[in-house]
Formats: C-alpha cells, structure tokens, sequence
C-alpha cells in the first residue's frame, strides 16, 4: 500500500519499549503510525475509527481479549502479536476471524502482516455481507412460502396458483414478492 493511502496505524503494547519498537518499524513504510498506551486506545479509536490496529503483548490476558473482541465487533483490521505465544494463548483469544495473530519474534515484516490484516478484514467484511444477503433471502422465501400455504387454505387454490396470485399482485404492485407475502401475513394476522 503506497503511503498517501495508508489508514492510521495505532499501535498499542503493554510494554512501552515494545511499542516505540513496533512504531519506528512501521514508520519506515507508513506516515500514519501512532503510538499509544491501552488507556489511549478508546479515545484514539473513536476519533481515527478506520485505523488498523497491531497489538503486542506479552501473554494472552483478558486486556488483549477485550481489545480483540472490540476491534472484532468494530470491523477494524488487527494484528497481534504475542511474545510468549503456547497453544493455552491460542484458547484464551477468540478464534482468528478477521485478525492476524502471530508469535511476537516473527521475522517477517510486520508491514507484511498489517497488508495482511486489511485483506482478511474486507474478506470477513464481504463475508457478512453475504450471509445478511442470504439470511434475508431465506427469510424472503420463508414468507413467501407461509403466504402461499394460507392462500392454499383459505382460497381452496393448488401451490401453481398461490405462486401466480402473488406473483401477479406483486407486479401489479410494483412491489417484491416478499413484500406482498408480508403484506398476507400481516393482513391475516400470522406474523
């Protein structure tokens, strides 16, 4: 990512030494890089809410699960590195969707990991998207078919032409097939 299109980049540690450490790395390739204690971070983030984080601490604790559980919530890419990282630090964070995490002595450059945890972010981001888009469709075609079964039973008509009434209405309408479906449940008092 060239530097004029770099997001801030907060960088926060529970050791001081650590993070003015991990603040020049990035420096090198990146303008926006802010470092920050634990109790800055809020602020910080409120006030830069499209920043990526990269976290270093030395063990997994409940500091650094908050933190990740926030940055997952908020949708902003993460990075942690953990400098005393064993398979019990693993269980102690939530599951790595949509974060990097990665051992606090990896030799690969951490610019790397930060281009890395933008792209895993906008993934898990679209992936959202997605599943909002499908659940909405599902519940679209679950009312949908709750409608056609009442026009079934009240207007004594086969499945064919349940689906025809309301497809017709809904052109009628100019409304979505969903809509109209809703629109019979509400009427009728099933939903």
């Amino acid at each position: 990512m060239a530097k004029s299109e770099a997001k801030h980049i907060l960088v926060c540690s529970d050791c001081t030494r650590e993070q003015a450490r991990l603040t020049g790395k990035l420096a090198v390739e990146y303008d926006n890089v802010i470092g920050c204690r634990f109790s800055q971070l809020p602020t910080l983030l409120t006030q830069l809410p499209h920043s990526v984080l990269v976290l270093s601490w030395s063990r997994a604790d409940a500091e650094l699960r908050l933190l990740v559980e926030e940055a997952g919530e908020q949708r902003w890419p993460l990075v942690v590195m953990v400098r005393k990282l064993d398979h019990h630090d693993i269980d102690r964070l939530p599951r790595p969707n949509g974060y990097v995490l990665l051992p606090g002595d990896s030799a690969t450059a951490l610019s790397v990991w930060v281009e890395r945890a933008m792209q895993v972010r906008a993934v898990q981001c679209q992936l959202v998207k997605e599943l909002a888009t499908v659940t909405r469709r599902l519940e679209e075609r679950r009312r949908v078919e709750q409608a056609k079964g009442l026009l079934m039973k009240l207007q004594g008509l086969d499945e064919a032409e349940a689906y025809q009434l309301l497809r017709r209405t809904a052109m009628e309408n100019n409304q979505s097939l969903g809509q109209i479906a809703q629109n019979i449940l509400v009427a009728l008092g099933q939903q």
